[in-house]
């Protein structure tokens, strides 16, 4: 389940300095790639394992021999490189995918925070907007240009061309509102809820004698074995007996649970949650993950000193692997085979429900594979999530872009039958079941390897397949406590979740980043293989640059009469005019006073702004039933190809017709 041939072919040069870009080195750095950055300022610790340093001329120079160039355009501290050649890869790391839009270069992850919506969703009811500490954008931008990498790779192996591609890390951002931005076709609009969930309680954080547990419950059921977990079995009727009662007297039912986690140890509330099926775990800060034991188990934290996070896919190099050898040249090809798509003739298979499995093949499918999701007679469980159009939420539509639905019993043998034609035809098959769910059903990894050599399955789960908690449940919440996550996200004290599922979310990057690396690994060796991600890994991956006594970004929420304005500096003068001043006034100010600042956007601005909603990160597109839906542009967009046509999902089975 790891990663053995080293990508040591790949020669990257990183001309920027912004943490994305270090960040996308570092990633390729870690699956082998020769990666070259510059030495001096602004090169911290983080992110730059497997690197070598040189002098910004010699940086300069190595690029002209590099095959992959790292560059932020739009800002003035990149390192001048020589013009391109046709066969290197470029990737221009910038803020706005615009080249019109200004001035925004320098922004720090808490202005891109407060700019996508994050910040306004992250927070108490009663709290100002909260930022997280840790580069959630830069990280998970960082993520899309390393696939985007290895997609240009792939191109550049079967045609000897290289690609150049921008990318927006205020698009890869807005990507976080997948969950949110559906509520913009329905009635009800979302609001800062700090750790709990609008549609089940109990779901919070709760004080223990030594620290927070934070606890998930979703169902009636879950409440019962609460109840008989805390002793009170007088709660389980009454007025918190039914699911609605318990949201309604929210308040109520957290006192009571907290009474319980208060008179118990951590480490006590999480045996006895977890002896019971309940999701929970602790709310871990930084130093709690060092010696974590799910971590040390799949060794996700570096044992050397000065630890630090290391790569979320696994590798075991041969130092005796020896790099595969690429045409020399440009070979003759027809303008169907120049323009096509990285990914045109991969063919995935996809068991995915709600967020990561089937985000990371909806962006697999954006780069040209056919991607064939599989779905039970009931369809996918986010299928009819409201809001919705005749039965198809748009959450689920917004997540399965361009993919057709085969629906399949895997229960039947007749459909089992029918699934294995089909995986032996496939290149992947990537699913976030339950671990040991694919095995008992008859497909474990052997059983896969047999049926199709090739085949590279990636699993996606909380804990991972090879897990210190096996059978554990995990929800985004759970793998944000036990990240380090909700450690860097404090309201008046208390670790808090951010308000979107950006555990989920950068699981699902990290699953596209990990399958184009399996492709990668299968061209070079001729075999397929099992690649086991972990979503706390990933999560964990995203605090790396905040370890050791490293500051985050510096930033200051200013209060203005119509909202908040995230600077990187405080300017008592600003500062003092600001309460009856407008965001745009005081955005004005702050320009004028060099004083880099951004505002913070609530999801109706955001839906509202026809350059994001309509002509920009998101646009409407027309399915073949005649309804329209909202649907996010790819956010991996080539310079010589055209991008793919964007199709929303179709009817539950449709594909079954092909079988």
């Amino acid at each position: 389940m790891t990663f053995t041939t080293p990508f040591s072919d790949i020669v990257v040069v990183e001309c920027g300095r912004r943490t994305a870009v270090r960040a996308c080195g570092s990633l390729l750095a870690e699956m082998g790639a020769k990666v070259f950055t510059a030495s001096g300022p602004g090169t911290g610790a983080s992110f730059s394992r497997f690197k070598t340093e040189l002098a910004p001329a010699a940086l300069a120079e190595q690029a002209g021999r590099a095959n992959v160039i790292l560059h932020s355009s739009d800002r003035d501290d990149d390192i001048v490189f020589p013009a391109p050649r046709p066969d290197q890869i470029v990737c221009d790391i910038v803020v706005d995918a615009d080249p019109a839009v200004h001035g925004r270069g320098m922004w720090n992850d808490p202005q891109l925070q407060a700019q996508i919506g994050l910040a306004d969703l992250t927070g108490t009811a009663d709290s100002d907007p909260t930022i997280c500490d840790a580069p959630i954008v830069e990280a998970q931008t960082a993520l899309f240009a390393a696939s985007g990498i290895l997609a240009a790779w792939r191109h550049r192996t079967s045609t000897g061309r290289g690609l150049s591609f921008r990318i927006s890390l205020l698009d890869c951002g807005l990507n976080n509102l997948s969950t949110f931005l559906p509520l913009l076709y329905g009635a009800k609009m979302p609001r800062r809820s700090g750790n709990r969930h609008p549609m089940a309680v109990p779901w919070n954080s709760y004080r223990a004698r030594d620290g927070w547990v934070l606890l998930c419950s979703a169902t009636d059921e879950h409440w019962a074995r609460l109840c008989e977990v805390m002793g009170r079995e007088d709660l389980r009727s009454g007025a918190f007996e039914k699911l609605a009662d318990r949201v309604t007297a929210c308040d109520a039912v957290d006192v009571a649970v907290e009474a319980w986690t208060g008179s118990l140890t951590v480490s006590e509330c999480i045996a006895r949650l977890g002896a019971a099926g309940l999701a929970a775990g602790p709310i871990a800060t930084l130093e709690d993950l060092r010696d974590e034991p799910n971590l040390r188990h799949r060794r996700t934290v570096s044992r050397e000193p000065g630890t630090m996070p290391l790569s979320f896919a696994k590798t075991a190099f041969s130092s005796g692997a020896v790099p595969v050898g690429h045409p020399a040249g440009a070979p003759a090809l027809s303008e169907a085979e120049a323009e096509a798509l990285p990914l045109r003739g991969i063919r995935v298979i996809e068991i995915g429900q709600y967020t990561t499995a089937p985000l990371a093949a909806k962006h697999l499918a954006l780069l040209g594979a056919e991607v064939i999701k599989i779905e039970p007679p009931s369809g996918e469980a986010s299928r009819a999530w409201p809001p919705h159009q005749d039965g198809q939420g748009y959450f689920f539509t917004m997540n399965n872009t361009n993919k057709q639905s085969c629906m399949l019993d895997l229960r039947i043998e007749s459909d089992q039958v029918l699934f294995r034609r089909l995986l032996e035809t496939a290149d992947v098959l990537i699913e976030n079941l339950k671990p040991g769910s694919l095995a008992r059903l008859g497909f474990g990894p052997d059983v896969l390897a047999a049926l199709n050599p090739g085949l590279v399955y990636c699993a996606i789960s909380g804990f991972g397949q090879s897990s210190a908690y096996p059978g554990r449940p995990a929800f985004d919440t759970v793998i944000q406590a036990m990240s380090g996550l909700m450690d860097l996200t404090k309201v008046n004290g208390v670790p808090t979740k951010l308000g979107t599922s950006a555990a989920d979310v950068t699981g699902g990057i990290a699953g596209l980043f990990c399958v184009l690396a399996g492709l990668e690994q299968r061209r070079r060796t001729g075999r397929g293989m099992a690649i086991d991600l972990a979503m706390q890994d990933v999560a964990v991956w995203l605090t790396q640059a905040v370890w050791n006594g490293s500051r985050p970004d510096p930033h200051v929420l200013v209060r203005c009469a119509d909202g908040f304005v995230v600077a990187d500096r405080s300017d008592p003068k600003i500062v003092g005019q600001a309460t009856y001043s407008t965001r745009e006034d005081i955005l004005a100010l702050c320009a004028t006073d060099g004083i880099e600042a951004a505002a913070v956007r609530t999801l109706a601005e955001i839906g509202a702004d026809t350059k994001v909603v309509g002509r920009g990160a998101v646009m409407m597109f027309r399915g073949h039933d005649g309804r329209e839906w909202p649907l996010f542009r790819p956010v991996l967009r080539f310079a010589d190809i055209p991008p793919v046509s964007l199709m929303p999902i179709g009817a539950l089975g449709e594909f079954n017709a092909r079988l």
